[in-house]
């Protein structure tokens, strides 16, 4: 089923939802058990174009949609700061409405520049787990690398060789033959499938490797965005600090904590929560795994760098005894609820009746 076959369905669903009662009666039932929704949110940009300022669409949220899902939060939510998921009084005590936690992650600079003043002015809490490696820094991430090479430069020539990448795996190579028959430049949707292939068949050399051979076969050299800073610098995260948003670490580097080694993948806790604290002033008890990939031995790891939470994808056995609390969030971006021109609340309600809910610890 292709994606706007998809959309219709969900929009479908959706409009389903609403008609029937049945989204009003989940929210009565969600407040009740004292439900939370957590969000996951990573850019907010001005405009939906070909290259989404060079990243993922499932990572992309327009300013102007942005604007409206908070509205519908607000509708239908208690948005509430992630500490209280923490709070010690009323977790027995039956809600009016669920409650909702908005997070970011890995620092962008858009977080300050374009979402900060959208939350302040609706007064609403969030939380910014930060990659402390890339704050205050010139580096982009090896995917954001990846869609401008492709996106803005003339590599069919390089695309349709096989010899330069018979060392990756199978489905790589097969995205790599596809994007090379496209003719023109592809777009970040074009690319959303090798990327995601990229994060799930290779280990970080690979990654690098890659992202290298592209940089070299075109005579450049990083850093490849001269005149841009993609994350936010220490200052900025201290006046968002200051005004009660939250941060919490998303590690240092960004790189899958699963796929390292475990002396390495420790340091990544231990080291981001002593920068964060060192450059804040405040403690940090939340973190956030890079692309939601963990494990039994990750979280006790985690307990003992002393975080309290953290965000992870899927269940680990035994979490319960491991000494901090597990949480599953949803992923918010443009296309849940539209497709960059447009905005349903029928398809947004859909997208959180599936939702993982939390409840009180």
């Amino acid at each position: 089923m292709d994606v706007p076959a998809k959309r219709f369905v969900k929009a479908l669903l959706g409009h389903a939802l609403v008609w029937t009662g049945c989204w009003d009666r989940a929210l009565w039932m969600w407040g009740q058990r004292g439900s939370t929704v957590i969000l996951t949110y990573h850019r907010v940009v001005e405009k939906w174009d070909r290259t989404l300022d060079y990243s993922q669409p499932g990572m992309v949220v327009t300013v102007p949609t942005f604007e409206r899902q908070l509205s519908f939060l607000r509708e239908h939510f208690d948005i509430v700061p992630f500490s209280s998921l923490l709070a010690v009084g009323n977790e027995d005590r039956p809600a009016a409405r669920p409650r909702c936690v908005i997070t970011f992650d890995d620092g962008w600079r858009d977080n300050y520049d374009l979402a900060f003043p959208i939350l302040r002015q609706h007064d609403l809490p969030a939380t910014i787990f930060l990659t402390t490696d890339f704050v205050g820094t010139d580096r982009a991430f090896w995917h954001t690398e990846l869609i401008y090479l492709l996106t803005c430069t003339e590599l069919s020539h390089l695309l349709r060789g096989d010899v330069t990448f018979w060392a990756y795996p199978g489905p790589v190579r097969h995205h790599l033959k596809r994007l090379a028959k496209l003719g023109d430049s592809p777009s970040a949707h074009d690319l959303d499938p090798l990327i995601e292939t990229l994060k799930a068949l290779c280990d970080e050399d690979a990654l690098e490797e890659l992202v290298h051979t592209f940089i070299q076969a075109l005579g450049l050299s990083r850093p490849l965005f001269q005149e841009r800073r993609f994350f936010l610098d220490w200052d900025q995260v201290r006046v968002m600090a200051a005004t009660g948003l939250e941060i919490g670490s998303h590690g240092c580097s960004h790189r899958i904590l699963t796929k390292l080694p475990a002396e390495t993948a420790k340091e990544e806790f231990f080291r981001s929560k002593a920068e964060i604290e060192r450059r804040v002033g405040r403690r940090v008890e939340h973190f956030a795994f890079p692309n939601d990939a963990a494990g039994e031995d990750l979280l006790k790891v985690a307990a003992t760098a002393r975080y309290r939470t953290a965000c992870l994808g899927g269940s680990v056995a035994g979490e319960k005894e491991l000494g901090i609390r597990p949480l599953r969030r949803l992923m918010m971006h443009e296309q849940v609820c539209g497709d960059g021109q447009s905005f349903d609340e029928a398809s947004l309600s859909y997208w959180l009746f599936r939702a993982p809910k939390g409840v009180p610890a």
